[in-house]
């Protein structure tokens, strides 16, 4: 099993060679890292950026300087809070945090009104802000896994919205608005304890 200092070592090389190439695209997910490189500071044409599955337990603020970023993954790590400067990252489509420890969702995310998905799976959250309503380029939700007992009334404006996790949360029912969602193809409420459904949902469950 590769340990800290030989991933320190790859990752190192890895941000070397993308800076003497100029390749937007780096991976660095599974180096077993516990801190982001600094050096990767200096990549500011970065177009999508993977540190998933490591041992991160904060990200650096100058990571919301990495404007051109259109893809971040740091999904499986040890987060248990978000740096505000990812408010910077306006030009984000793809934002993947789950697998991490996060309780709440900084307000700073409201600003990344260009994310078409957003992984929020497998975390410790309680609830959803009623700021996420106002991404309404998201197409795809995922937010299984957590501790949601309710969903907010704001999520009836993500008219685009086209598949929603879940799956695996606390939630007791389900506002008749959900199924109204028009772009709305995928729902799974699996693992829940729901004993009954709205009516707006028989369009999606195809029930008679």
């Amino acid at each position: 099993m590769m340990d800290s200092e030989e991933g320190q070592a790859i990752a190192a090389t890895r941000i070397a060679e993308c800076s003497e190439d100029g390749s937007t695209d780096l991976d660095l997910r599974r180096l077993q890292l516990s801190t982001v490189p600094g050096s990767l500071a200096q990549l500011t044409a970065l177009e999508r950026l993977n540190l998933g599955g490591n041992r991160l337990t904060v990200l650096p603020e100058w990571l919301g300087n990495l404007t051109a970023l259109t893809e971040l993954n740091v999904g499986g790590n040890q987060l248990s809070v978000l740096p505000e400067s990812l408010r910077n990252l306006t030009a984000l489509t793809v934002l993947n945090v789950a697998g991490n420890q996060l309780t709440v969702l900084p307000e700073s995310l409201r600003n990344l009104t260009a994310l078409g998905s957003l992984g929020l799976y497998g975390n410790r959250l309680t609830v959803l802000p009623e700021w996420l309503g106002n991404l309404t380029a998201l197409t795809d939700l995922n937010v299984a896994g957590n501790q949601l007992t309710v969903l907010p009334e704001s999520l009836r404006n993500l008219t685009a919205l086209g598949w929603l996790d879940l799956y695996d949360n606390r939630l007791t029912v389900l506002p008749e608005w959900l199924g109204d969602l028009p772009a709305l193809t995928g729902l799974n409420l699996d693992g829940n304890y729901l004993t009954a459904l709205p009516e707006s949902l028989r369009r999606l469950l195809d029930v008679d």
